[in-house]
Order: C-alpha cells, then structure tokens, then sequence
C-alpha cells in the first residue's frame, strides 16, 4: 500500500513506485483571497487540494501536488487579496507541467478552488497550449465544479454555502464561524491595486445566513459528488489501465 499521496512526503523511492503504479499527478491551485471573517485566505487552494487528496484516494494512488497558491485576479482590492498578470503566470504553469512530466506524470488534474472567467479560462488555456506541443502529459484543468450538480444546483459561489461546507468538513479547525456576520458588510481595501479587473465595491452582501444553510453534511456530499466526477474524468484518460 502506498505510504503517503504528497509528493512532499515521499522518498524518492516512493515516487518512482508510484509512478510507475499509476502515472496520475494533481496540482490544486487557487488564490491568497478574502473569503469573509469565517474562512482564511488560503481557502481556495486548500479547498482544492483537500478535493485532490480525496480523488487520489478514492483511485489508490496517485501523487498530490502541494497546494498552489498564485492565479489570476479575484477580488484584488480586498484586503488579504494576492493576485497576477497572465504574463507572470503563463510560463510558470508551462514549466510545472513541463516538470510533471519529467518526472513521470502522464495525467495531471489541474484542479482551481478559484473561479472566475479570468482564472477558469486561464488554466483551460495554458493546459491546451502545453499539450498542443507535447503528446505525453494529458491534463484536466477544470473548475472543481464543472460537471457536477448536488441536490439540483452547482456547487459554486464565493464564500457562500457551497465553498463553506466543502472547507468546513475537511477543515473543521481553519473554519470560524462564529466570526459570520450576515447581511451587508464592510471589507477593507486596497487603493488601486495591480491585476485588478473586477473593480470591486467595498461593500459585500451576503445573499444567505451561512449558519443556517452551511454544514458540514452538505460539503460532504459535495466532496463526495466532485470526486467521484474526478475519478471517472482520470480514468477516461487511461482506459488502458487496470483499475
């Protein structure tokens, strides 16, 4: 049985058993980004990567990525808020795949916990340009949610009940809810930061109280719905394999 998924645990040894085992890599990638008083900053890769963990075990195997935390502009002026140009980014994820591919990877899932046209249309874009000239590397670059309906609706907003359940059950400690207010509330902002597109008012309305419609029931079972997805997206890429 394979020791650890984290590619950052793994002794050397290890990482060639398991790519020769099962040649799948997963790259969860997000923001540094304000997502209300009740998450921390990182909730968009950690939630991505915390999904990339659970699809690697669910298929036995595989080797996770750690968490990546640099893409395309969010909400750039809020504060906590990390974000970069499309010239930065480009040629950082066409080395990573590059990388993945050197030492073995033959399937990647690039998996966003950010969403937006900028970011979603970002990673399908250098993933297609990166396979374009190279036959070896296939790679999912997706939106956690594409694909995928819980209880008749996409698991999909900012911060909302969706991305609060989903973190709330794989990260009971990081989760604060006790801090939600609900309503309108006031978010602190930087003056005319870079990589800003969205223009963004100060001033953020939260469509549901998350303490009576978040739970951590419900992120199971959107976990549970995203990854299944996942699986049978991976096998699909290597229908060759033993499963």
């Amino acid at each position: 049985m394979q020791r650890t998924l984290k590619y950052e645990e793994m002794l050397p040894s290890e990482l060639a058993q398991a790519v020769e085992r099962m040649p799948v890599f997963f790259l969860a990638t997000g923001l540094l980004e304000w997502h209300g008083d009740h998450l921390p900053l990182g909730q968009d890769a950690l939630k991505a990567y915390g999904l990339c963990l659970e699809t690697a075990r669910k298929l036995g195997g595989g080797v996770v990525l750690p968490p990546h935390y640099w893409g395309r502009p969010g909400f750039s002026s809020y504060v906590g808020t990390m974000t970069f140009s499309e010239e930065a980014l480009r040629p950082l994820f066409l080395e990573i795949f590059e990388q993945v591919e050197k030492v073995g990877g033959r399937v990647l899932v690039l998996l966003t916990g950010h969403y937006g046209a900028c970011q979603v249309d970002f990673i399908k874009s250098v993933a297609e340009q990166y396979m374009r000239d190279h036959k070896l590397l296939r790679i999912i670059a997706q939106p956690e949610y594409e694909g995928v309906l819980v209880e008749g609706e996409v698991p999909k907003d900012h911060a909302g009940k969706w991305e609060t359940s989903m973190f709330w059950k794989m990260y009971p400690e990081l989760t604060h809810m006790e801090n939600f207010r609900a309503g309108s509330v006031q978010v602190p902002q930087y003056e005319d930061p870079p990589h800003n597109e969205y223009k963004e008012s100060g001033e953020w309305e939260w469509r549901e109280d998350l303490r009576e419609v978040a739970t951590p029931e419900l992120g199971a079972e959107a976990i549970d719905a995203i990854t299944d997805h996942l699986v049978s997206l991976i096998k699909s890429e290597m229908p060759t394999m033993e499963w």
